[in-house]
């Protein structure tokens, strides 16, 4: 992965980089240290998925305590 500005063409400006020879794999996106990173250094990608992430605990927290609720009433 290279990393650039948002304006910067990366179909016509593509580097290949090597180690002993060995062309490395380009990709889109790394995740280091839980982090994901982008070729522009935005954080997009990273934000959507740590959104995403919170958004599914929430929706399980709300079935969970809905129905803890609901049979603490029926109950009594």
């Amino acid at each position: 992965m290279s990393f650039h500005q948002r304006h910067y063409d990366t179909t016509t400006n593509s580097f290949t980089y090597k180690i002993d020879g060995v062309p490395l794999e380009h990709v889109e996106s790394y995740k280091d240290l839980g982090v994901l990173f982008d070729p522009f250094l935005l954080f997009d990608e990273h934000i959507s998925k740590i959104v995403s992430k919170a958004y599914s605990m929430l929706g399980v927290i709300q079935r969970n305590y809905l129905e803890t609720v609901l049979s603490f009433y029926i109950k009594v």
